[in-house]
């Protein structure tokens, strides 16, 4: 069953509430009266461990991390120019929004999202909830960037502002 589901023990992946972990062991659990077999993920950033179904992959957001062509697209898109920020309309339905792209795990989605914020920034002070998005979604992308090109969490966040073009 574990092959079905595409992931394999010591295969790293992204979890979207979590960050960047590693299958450590697949294990049988007793969920809704029935034993499903269970991804054991091992979150990198805090150490903490998480027991998902293999049939739950997928609708948690669980995904395999970038590969070398993906990080170039990544990288694309937080160079790209981006939206400028809205001084009309509603601060709680922008941040809503942007919420949803970083919880949705998609990396381009957080890529846009740590891009916006950046430049936002530098022109005006964010709000509490943009700056608490900001910090997930760059440790994020930071976290992937590193595992996937072999370098520092810093090193990565380096280059992210690097291809935003702002400032350290």
């Amino acid at each position: 069953m574990a092959q079905k589901s595409g992931y394999k023990v010591g295969d790293a992946v992204f979890y979207p509430a979590a960050g960047v972990g590693v299958i450590e062991s697949q294990e049988d659990m007793i969920l809704t009266a029935k034993i499903e077999p269970c991804f054991v993920i091992r979150i990198l950033e805090s150490g903490a461990t998480i027991k998902v179904p293999l049939a739950n992959m997928e609708a948690n957001g669980i995904r395999p991390l970038l590969d070398g062509k993906k990080v170039k697209d990544l990288f694309k898109v937080l160079s790209d120019s981006g939206k400028s920020r809205s001084t009309v309309g509603n601060q709680m339905e922008r941040c809503r929004e942007l919420a949803r792209k970083v919880n949705a795990g998609s990396c381009m989605e957080i890529g846009e999202v740590v891009r916006d914020l950046l430049r936002w920034k530098t022109q005006k002070s964010l709000s509490f909830e943009e700056v608490r998005l900001l910090q997930t979604g760059c440790n994020h992308l930071a976290r992937e960037v590193a595992v996937v090109t072999g370098i520092s969490p810093e090193d990565a966040i380096h280059r992210i502002r690097e291809q935003v073009g702002v400032a350290a």
